[in-house]
This record gives structure tokens, C-alpha cells and sequence, in this order.
């Protein structure tokens, strides 16, 4: 029996837009060469792929997390703060971008 989930009804939404809009190229004996869809489409199935590679990450990192701070290894943020400035930057890579962007980063403790 298969469940209906929110996130599933959603990725089978994206898929059916992905699969209704798909426009095909062809050469000049007819057979498809390329897949065409429109930007928003595209956009839509970037995000649903940063959204799967985000909970990749997440699943990684789990065991580490549930162990706790100390047993992880993780870093007190005061003995680390110092090395961080105002202003500082950090790489930030899309998915499949392929191009690192530059960012400004502001570090505000709460």
C-alpha cells in the first residue's frame, strides 16, 4: 500500500509539471536529442534538488548531532569567536551552479 505524504504529493506534482511541459529537440532523422523546459519549471526542480541534497547533509551529520557537543567534537563558539571578523566572507555554492559566490557575512551572537 503506498502512503500519500504532503512531501510525496508534492514531488509527484513537480514530476507530473516536469513530464507535461517537457518540449523535446530533435535531429534531422526525428529522434529526440535534448529536453527543453520552460525556467520556471527548471527553478522548481533545482529547489526540490537542494532540498534533497540538504537532508543528505542532515542524515550525514545526525549520528555526530545526537552524540552531543562534547562527544562530536563540535567547538566552544567562545573559543573560536575570535577568529571570525565582521564583514567576513564565505563561499556560497548553488546547486550545480558550478560558479562560487562571495557573500558578506555578519556573525551576531544570540
Amino acid at each position: 500500500m503506498t502512503v500519500l505524504t504532503p512531501e510525496s504529493t508534492k514531488v509527484s506534482k513537480l514530476f507530473n509539471e516536469v513530464f507535461s511541459s517537457a518540449r523535446y529537440l530533435v535531429d534531422a532523422k526525428g529522434g529526440k536529442t535534448d529536453v527543453v523546459l520552460s525556467l520556471s519549471v527548471w527553478k522548481k526542480v533545482l529547489a526540490w534538488l537542494e532540498d534533497l541534497a540538504d537532508r543528505s547533509v542532515v542524515q550525514e551529520w545526525l549520528p555526530r548531532l545526537q552524540a552531543g557537543p562534547a562527544a562530536s567534537g563540535a567547538l566552544r563558539w567562545d573559543d573560536v569567536s575570535a577568529e571570525w571578523e565582521d564583514g567576513a566572507t564565505v563561499c556560497v555554492n548553488g546547486f550545480g551552479s558550478g560558479v562560487c559566490e562571495s557573500v558578506p557575512l555578519t556573525i551576531t551572537r544570540i
